[in-house]
């Protein structure tokens, strides 16, 4: 699975107690993350295993690891991540990125700038990226092999018009899953 069955609580300081919080992005407060886990159980949860909808697309393995040695991967990736955001998302949507174990976040894409608090790749931490709706999204497990999965329709046609060129190279072309008719 993606993550543990029950999920930690927080562990680590967030970003904005530190004041590194960069513009579009907003701490979730804690008051919220039981509704957050209510609706990330009811759409990805099958018992004690995840399950996100198709189409997706992932990387994992030795290949994806070699983003740790190779941190322009890494930037690469997170721009043309919020790029594909920025167009399955109308301005002032905002969605929920959850990493277990730091604090919850809700992204405005289209006022994004400055960076990522974290890293949307494997470095130790699970990341995922949500539409509120579940429509699309980003699940990372926690491990430097993976798996990265990026899924919803709408997501996918933005990342394709604009991948990421290197990473595709380094880390390979990943597993597509197609909707089954």
């Amino acid at each position: 699975p993606l993550r543990p069955t029950q999920e930690p609580q927080r562990t680590q300081p967030s970003v904005r107690k530190m004041n590194l919080m960069p513009e579009g992005w907003e701490e979730i407060p804690a008051s919220e993350e039981t509704k957050i886990r209510a609706v990330w159980a009811s759409q990805f949860r099958s018992g004690a295993a995840v399950r996100l909808p198709t189409p997706s697309w992932t990387w994992s393995g030795e290949a994806l690891a070699q983003h740790v040695q190779k941190p322009e991967l890494v930037i690469e990736f997170a721009d043309k991540l919020l790029t594909a955001l920025r167009g399955c998302t109308p301005p002032g949507e905002q969605l929920w990125v959850i990493e277990w174990q730091h604090a919850w976040y809700r992204l405005d894409p289209h006022r994004a700038r400055g960076g990522w608090p974290y890293s949307v790749l494997p470095n130790g931490d699970a990341c995922h990226i949500l539409a509120p709706d579940g429509r699309f999204g980003l699940t990372s497990g926690w491990r430097q092999t993976g798996p990265v999965t990026l899924f919803g329709e709408d997501l996918l046609r933005a990342f394709e018009a604009n991948p990421p060129l290197r990473f595709l190279d380094t880390c390979g072309p990943g597993e597509r899953r197609r909707i089954q008719p």
